[in-house]
């Protein structure tokens, strides 16, 4: 549960500053938040994996 809070708050807050940063046209804002909705996207890719790997089994 934990990790799905801070997972949505690392999303939100990359949204956010990308859409700040594309508004006022501030080039480091934006690509902090590039860098922020990537790394939410690489945990939730990791957690997906984990849990198909878990129902497939160690074959699969």
């Amino acid at each position: 549960m934990k990790t799905k809070i801070t997972v949505s708050i690392i999303l939100i807050i990359g949204l956010a500053s990308v859409s700040y940063g594309m508004i006022r046209d501030n080039n480091i804002i934006f690509s902090a938040g590039i860098i922020l909705v990537t790394a939410g996207y690489i945990f939730i890719r990791k957690k997906l994996k984990d849990s198909i790997s878990k129902i497939n089994g160690p074959e699969g």
